[in-house]
């Protein structure tokens, strides 16, 4: 794998978990429990810096 191609993915699997991290601020809190996640760990969840992904 070429370094171009590394950074590529890296760049894929960051969006990824970043848009998923946002989207945790608008599921219910029925859905948040179905995950085993209160409110304030979505909250948490969603507002870490990108390097503690």
């Amino acid at each position: 794998m070429h370094m171009t191609d590394a950074l590529r993915l890296w760049r894929e699997r960051w969006s990824e978990r970043r848009l998923f991290a946002r989207e945790l601020n608008t599921l219910p809190d029925e859905t948040l429990r179905d995950f085993g996640m209160t409110r304030e760990a979505a909250y948490e969840q969603s507002h870490r810096p990108f390097w503690r992904a």
